[in-house]
Protein backbone atom coordinates (compact mmCIF):
# COMPACT_ATOMS: atom_id res chain seq x y z
CA UNK A 1 0.00 0.00 0.00
CA UNK A 2 1.51 3.37 -1.05
CA UNK A 3 1.54 6.52 1.02
CA UNK A 4 -1.56 7.97 -0.65
CA UNK A 5 -3.63 4.87 0.06
CA UNK A 6 -2.47 4.77 3.68
CA UNK A 7 -3.43 8.42 4.11
CA UNK A 8 -6.92 7.85 2.69
CA UNK A 9 -7.52 4.70 4.78
CA UNK A 10 -6.41 6.50 7.94
CA UNK A 11 -8.64 9.48 7.29
CA UNK A 12 -11.59 7.20 6.53
CA UNK A 13 -11.14 5.48 9.88
CA UNK A 14 -11.02 8.81 11.70
CA UNK A 15 -14.11 9.99 9.83
CA UNK A 16 -16.01 6.80 10.75
CA UNK A 17 -15.21 7.23 14.44
CA UNK A 18 -16.24 10.89 14.32
CA UNK A 19 -19.54 10.09 12.62
CA UNK A 20 -20.27 7.33 15.14
CA UNK A 21 -19.65 9.77 17.97
CA UNK A 22 -21.84 12.40 16.33
CA UNK A 23 -24.80 10.01 16.04
CA UNK A 24 -24.43 8.35 19.47
CA UNK A 25 -27.68 7.65 21.28
CA UNK A 26 -28.47 8.68 24.82
CA UNK A 27 -31.15 8.26 27.47
CA UNK A 28 -31.44 9.44 31.06
CA UNK A 29 -32.95 7.91 34.18
CA UNK A 30 -35.36 9.98 36.27
CA UNK A 31 -37.13 9.51 39.59
CA UNK A 32 -40.43 11.32 39.25
CA UNK A 33 -43.40 11.10 41.62
CA UNK A 34 -45.75 12.49 38.96
CA UNK A 35 -48.48 10.92 36.82
CA UNK A 36 -48.13 7.95 34.48
CA UNK A 37 -47.59 8.16 30.71
CA UNK A 38 -50.20 7.88 27.95
CA UNK A 39 -50.03 4.13 27.30
CA UNK A 40 -50.72 2.22 30.51
CA UNK A 41 -49.96 -1.50 30.36
CA UNK A 42 -52.92 -3.56 31.55
CA UNK A 43 -53.23 -7.20 32.52
CA UNK A 44 -56.00 -9.56 31.45
CA UNK A 45 -55.52 -12.56 33.74
CA UNK A 46 -52.95 -14.19 31.44
CA UNK A 47 -51.34 -17.45 32.50
CA UNK A 48 -47.98 -17.35 34.28
CA UNK A 49 -44.96 -17.82 32.05
CA UNK A 50 -41.40 -16.64 31.50
CA UNK A 51 -42.71 -14.79 28.43
CA UNK A 52 -46.01 -12.90 28.59
CA UNK A 53 -47.65 -10.35 26.30
CA UNK A 54 -49.76 -7.56 27.80
CA UNK A 55 -51.74 -4.76 26.17
CA UNK A 56 -51.95 -1.00 26.69
CA UNK A 57 -55.31 0.45 27.63
CA UNK A 58 -55.42 3.43 25.24
CA UNK A 59 -54.13 2.21 21.87
CA UNK A 60 -54.09 -1.56 22.50
CA UNK A 61 -50.38 -1.88 21.74
CA UNK A 62 -48.98 -5.31 22.54
CA UNK A 63 -45.97 -5.34 24.88
CA UNK A 64 -43.74 -8.39 25.34
CA UNK A 65 -42.24 -9.14 28.75
CA UNK A 66 -39.53 -11.77 29.33
CA UNK A 67 -37.68 -12.85 32.47
CA UNK A 68 -35.50 -15.67 33.79
CA UNK A 69 -38.33 -16.88 36.06
CA UNK A 70 -42.09 -17.14 35.68
CA UNK A 71 -44.00 -13.88 35.60
CA UNK A 72 -47.42 -13.85 37.24
CA UNK A 73 -49.67 -11.21 35.60
CA UNK A 74 -52.12 -9.94 38.21
CA UNK A 75 -55.20 -7.82 37.82
CA UNK A 76 -57.52 -6.80 35.02
CA UNK A 77 -56.49 -3.16 35.32
CA UNK A 78 -53.00 -1.70 35.68
CA UNK A 79 -50.76 -4.75 35.26
CA UNK A 80 -48.50 -6.08 38.00
CA UNK A 81 -45.94 -8.78 37.16
CA UNK A 82 -45.10 -10.74 40.29
CA UNK A 83 -42.52 -13.44 40.92
CA UNK A 84 -38.86 -13.27 41.85
CA UNK A 85 -36.74 -12.59 38.76
CA UNK A 86 -33.16 -11.41 38.33
CA UNK A 87 -33.78 -9.76 34.95
CA UNK A 88 -36.74 -8.63 32.89
CA UNK A 89 -37.18 -7.14 29.41
CA UNK A 90 -39.92 -4.78 28.16
CA UNK A 91 -40.37 -4.75 24.39
CA UNK A 92 -43.40 -3.17 22.63
CA UNK A 93 -44.16 -5.05 19.41
CA UNK A 94 -45.00 -2.31 16.91
CA UNK A 95 -43.98 1.01 18.47
CA UNK A 96 -41.01 2.62 20.13
CA UNK A 97 -40.97 4.66 23.33
CA UNK A 98 -39.89 8.23 24.06
CA UNK A 99 -40.56 7.95 27.80
CA UNK A 100 -41.14 4.91 30.00
CA UNK A 101 -42.05 4.59 33.67
CA UNK A 102 -42.61 1.75 36.15
CA UNK A 103 -42.41 0.81 39.81
CA UNK A 104 -39.95 -1.82 41.04
CA UNK A 105 -39.91 -3.78 44.27
CA UNK A 106 -36.92 -5.75 45.55
CA UNK A 107 -37.09 -9.20 47.14
CA UNK A 108 -35.45 -8.16 50.39
CA UNK A 109 -35.02 -5.25 52.75
CA UNK A 110 -32.21 -2.83 52.05
CA UNK A 111 -31.82 0.94 51.83
CA UNK A 112 -29.07 0.89 49.22
CA UNK A 113 -30.38 -1.07 46.22
CA UNK A 114 -28.69 -0.45 42.87
CA UNK A 115 -29.46 -1.96 39.49
CA UNK A 116 -28.78 -1.57 35.76
CA UNK A 117 -31.02 -0.86 32.79
CA UNK A 118 -29.92 -1.73 29.26
CA UNK A 119 -31.62 0.64 26.81
CA UNK A 120 -31.82 -0.46 23.15
CA UNK A 121 -32.57 2.19 20.54
CA UNK A 122 -34.50 1.98 17.28
CA UNK A 123 -31.99 1.88 14.44
CA UNK A 124 -29.27 0.24 16.56
CA UNK A 125 -27.13 1.25 19.49
CA UNK A 126 -27.60 0.75 23.22
CA UNK A 127 -26.74 2.31 26.56
CA UNK A 128 -26.45 1.02 30.14
CA UNK A 129 -27.97 3.20 32.88
CA UNK A 130 -27.14 2.92 36.59
CA UNK A 131 -30.27 3.05 38.71
CA UNK A 132 -31.07 3.51 42.40
CA UNK A 133 -34.15 1.95 43.95
CA UNK A 134 -35.91 4.76 45.81
CA UNK A 135 -38.36 4.20 48.66
CA UNK A 136 -41.36 4.49 46.33
CA UNK A 137 -39.68 2.29 43.69
CA UNK A 138 -40.58 4.71 40.85
CA UNK A 139 -38.22 4.76 37.85
CA UNK A 140 -38.54 6.74 34.59
CA UNK A 141 -36.41 6.50 31.45
CA UNK A 142 -36.38 9.33 28.93
CA UNK A 143 -34.92 9.23 25.44
CA UNK A 144 -32.94 12.32 24.44
CA UNK A 145 -33.34 14.43 21.33
CA UNK A 146 -34.89 12.48 18.45
CA UNK A 147 -33.95 9.08 19.84
CA UNK A 148 -36.55 6.33 20.21
CA UNK A 149 -36.27 3.49 22.71
CA UNK A 150 -36.94 0.07 21.21
CA UNK A 151 -36.73 -2.07 24.37
CA UNK A 152 -35.12 -2.20 27.82
CA UNK A 153 -33.68 -4.85 30.11
CA UNK A 154 -33.70 -4.42 33.91
CA UNK A 155 -31.06 -6.48 35.71
CA UNK A 156 -28.21 -6.74 38.25
CA UNK A 157 -30.00 -5.73 41.47
CA UNK A 158 -27.54 -5.46 44.38
CA UNK A 159 -27.71 -4.22 47.96
CA UNK A 160 -25.26 -3.62 50.78
CA UNK A 161 -24.39 -6.58 52.99
CA UNK A 162 -21.96 -5.19 55.53
CA UNK A 163 -18.87 -4.08 53.61
CA UNK A 164 -19.86 -6.00 50.52
CA UNK A 165 -22.68 -5.95 47.99
CA UNK A 166 -25.07 -8.86 47.63
CA UNK A 167 -27.19 -9.87 44.64
CA UNK A 168 -30.97 -9.78 45.03
CA UNK A 169 -33.97 -10.64 42.87
CA UNK A 170 -36.73 -8.23 41.88
CA UNK A 171 -40.00 -9.05 43.60
CA UNK A 172 -42.34 -7.38 41.11
CA UNK A 173 -42.79 -4.61 38.57
CA UNK A 174 -46.01 -2.61 38.15
CA UNK A 175 -47.49 0.73 37.04
CA UNK A 176 -45.81 0.28 33.64
CA UNK A 177 -46.63 3.06 31.17
CA UNK A 178 -44.95 4.81 28.24
CA UNK A 179 -45.34 7.41 25.51
CA UNK A 180 -45.43 5.64 22.14
CA UNK A 181 -43.49 6.73 19.04
CA UNK A 182 -43.71 5.22 15.57
CA UNK A 183 -40.22 3.72 15.06
CA UNK A 184 -39.32 5.26 11.70
CA UNK A 185 -35.60 5.40 10.91
CA UNK A 186 -34.50 8.15 8.56
CA UNK A 187 -32.02 7.24 5.82
CA UNK A 188 -30.90 10.89 5.55
CA UNK A 189 -27.77 11.65 7.64
CA UNK A 190 -28.09 14.18 10.45
CA UNK A 191 -26.46 17.65 9.98
CA UNK A 192 -23.55 16.71 12.26
CA UNK A 193 -22.93 13.58 10.19
CA UNK A 194 -22.99 15.60 6.95
CA UNK A 195 -20.43 18.00 8.43
CA UNK A 196 -18.12 15.16 9.41
CA UNK A 197 -18.43 13.58 5.95
CA UNK A 198 -17.64 16.84 4.17
CA UNK A 199 -14.69 17.47 6.47
CA UNK A 200 -13.42 13.94 5.86
CA UNK A 201 -13.67 14.30 2.07
CA UNK A 202 -11.86 17.65 2.22
CA UNK A 203 -9.02 16.26 4.35
CA UNK A 204 -8.70 13.23 2.08
CA UNK A 205 -8.48 15.44 -1.01
CA UNK A 206 -5.83 17.64 0.61
CA UNK A 207 -3.80 14.59 1.64
CA UNK A 208 -3.91 13.14 -1.88
CA UNK A 209 -2.81 16.43 -3.48
CA UNK A 210 0.03 16.85 -0.96
CA UNK A 211 1.28 13.30 -1.51
CA UNK A 212 1.21 13.73 -5.30
CA UNK A 213 3.20 16.98 -5.09
CA UNK A 214 5.79 15.22 -2.93
CA UNK A 215 6.08 12.37 -5.43
CA UNK A 216 6.36 14.84 -8.35
CA UNK A 217 9.09 16.82 -6.55
CA UNK A 218 11.01 13.60 -5.88
CA UNK A 219 10.85 12.61 -9.58
CA UNK A 220 11.90 16.02 -10.90
CA UNK A 221 14.61 16.55 -8.28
Amino acid sequence: MNKIAKFVVGLAAVGSMAMAAASAQAATIQYLPGPNYAEKVHGDHQASNKNVTLKTDTSKYLVDFSADEKLNPNGNGFASLDGDFSWLTIDPQTVGMSKLGFTLKADGKNDDFKFNILVNFVGGGSQVLDGLLKNNGKVDIWAQGNEVIESIKIYNLTGKDGRHRKSYDFDDIKHISFNAVQPTVSAVPEPATWAMMILGFGLAGTAVRTARRQQTNMVTA
